[in-house]
């Protein structure tokens, strides 16, 4: 870890930053928040500390996020402006890899990459920890063994983000665990073997935390949560790395240059890495996979990279080899296409709407104002609950605003007799009596180079509910 900035490297932070937040805060002023972001919103602002803890078992995550969202909320943050909290700690991430032995040119690049700039920024979830908490390991992993203490925090800082974050930790755990082994069983102690007492009190103590935490974190038994397995994990796989391509053939092309890249680079330590990269690469493509949690495995590989670039021998000279050259500009090429899709992505999101929540926001409030009965038909509607101050939806089973991942809570089940409004996914729901008439509000998933026409949701009003003013 550097003990403070080159005065390049000082210059170039502040442009990067200027820049990075530039961008990021007018996409965020025109992003619109979808289901997942306004249930975080909603479940920090309907609880105190300890409610959030006990609620965060139906989450699959730990409090770490909700708790800075409250913090938040209580010194004014509107809803509006969620998307401040993740940019503001995507710049504590900038300014952490700024202090890294990264290359400068990917000190320069990776800001701008989709997953930091758009993903991560402007779309509000607790994945924006990633990026902050990778760096925060990449910065203590060299003085690991003199510095257990600082380096063991860093492991927790990345867990505290999700399950996947608990894998990447207990990945960082099982290698020192190996070396403790190795050191026991070692007459000759090696340097990655010659560990101190000071370091093995602190292995054993953060285990037991770690641990801890892990069974205090097992979702309950009612828990609606299921596996969400993968069926295109070549497209998924080249996705995170490059981008969407809709082709098996070329994503199997990409990625065998990818790995064959990444065997060369990390030539010198591949059981060690094996170690870091499988238990995360099974769980994110086997068990439990949707997009937005593919950071992981991008930030995962980056910041290994930069964790073992001395031993990779890319260090920029003049006799480098032509292997060398090529392999970097391989990566630089990678590294600039993320950006292109980071920037392109902002675009997009300022050009479509990204969730359509607001729009019907205000289109239910004037029947909300004049005590029609609306009902909100599973998850998606509760992108619509934090424009409100009070509970808007009838068939709501339970106390609390946000959706509660249980069983025991049906959100399916619809108001009778039929409500004046029902807000529900644009597949809608079982209208046999013809009731209703229906209204689609479109919304778009970016993620890219692409924007898909699948956020949409609908406003069913019923045909005999012509005006507002029929219920004044």
């Amino acid at each position: 870890m550097r003990s403070r900035l080159t005065k390049k490297d000082g210059i170039a932070l502040c442009i990067v930053l200027a820049v990075y937040l530039c961008i990021a805060v007018i996409t965020g002023l025109y992003h619109e928040p979808w289901a997942d972001e306004a249930q975080c919103w909603l479940l920090a602002r309907d609880n105190d500390i300890f409610g959030i803890i006990l609620a965060e078992r139906y989450e699959g995550t730990l409090p770490t996020w909700h708790f800075i969202i409250k913090f938040f909320q209580f010194i004014g943050l509107p809803y509006d402006y969620f998307f401040v909290i993740p940019v503001l700690i995507t710049s504590i991430g900038i300014i952490l890899l700024f202090l890294t032995d990264a290359p400068f040119i990917s000190k320069i690049l990776l800001p701008f990459s989709f997953y930091v700039i758009y993903q991560e920024s402007v779309v509000a979830r607790q994945y924006c920890l990633i990026f902050p908490a990778m760096m925060l390991i990449v910065l203590t992993f060299k003085d690991r063994k003199s510095k257990p203490v600082r380096f063991f925090l860093s492991l927790f800082a990345i867990l505290s983000t999700s399950s996947y974050g608990v894998v990447i930790s207990c990945s960082f755990m099982l290698w020192e665990f190996i070396c403790l082994v190795k050191d026991h069983f070692s007459r000759e102690k090696s340097d990655e073997a010659a560990l101190s007492s000071r370091y093995r009190i602190t292995f054993w103590a953060s285990s037991i935390v770690l641990v801890s935490i892990i069974f205090l974190s097992i979702p309950p038994d009612d828990c609606s949560f299921g596996a969400v397995f993968n069926h295109n994990i070549i497209i998924s796989a080249t996705a995170t790395f490059l981008c969407y391509v809709d082709n098996v053939l070329w994503g199997i092309l990409f990625l065998i240059s990818f790995i064959a890249a990444l065997i060369i680079y990390f030539r010198h330590n591949i059981i060690q890495i094996l170690v870091y990269i499988v238990p995360l690469t099974l769980y994110l493509f086997v068990f439990y996979h949707q997009r937005w949690h593919l950071p992981y495995l991008f930030f995962l590989v980056v910041s290994l990279m930069i964790i073992f670039k001395d031993k990779a021998d890319l260090v920029i000279n003049k006799d480098r080899k032509p292997l060398n050259l090529i392999l970097s500009t391989y990566f630089i090429v990678l590294l600039v296409i993320q950006c292109a899709c980071g920037i392109y992505s902002c675009y997009l999101d300022y050009c479509k709407p990204y969730y359509p929540a607001k729009k019907m926001a205000e289109f239910i409030k004037p029947y909300v104002d004049s005590g029609a009965t609306i009902d909100g038909f599973g998850f998606l509607p509760v992108s619509v609950k934090p424009y409100f101050d009070r509970e808007i939806y009838a068939n709501n089973p339970s106390d609390k605003r946000y959706y509660i991942w249980s069983v025991n809570y049906s959100y399916y089940e619809l108001s009778s007799p039929p409500a004046d409004i029902i807000v529900a996914s644009y597949e809608g729901f079982d209208d046999p009596d013809d009731l209703y008439d229906m209204i689609t509000f479109e919304g778009y998933a970016i993620y890219k180079f692409s924007a898909i026409n699948e956020n949409n949701l609908s406003i069913y009003v019923r045909k005999d509910l012509n005006t507002v003013t029929d219920r004044s």
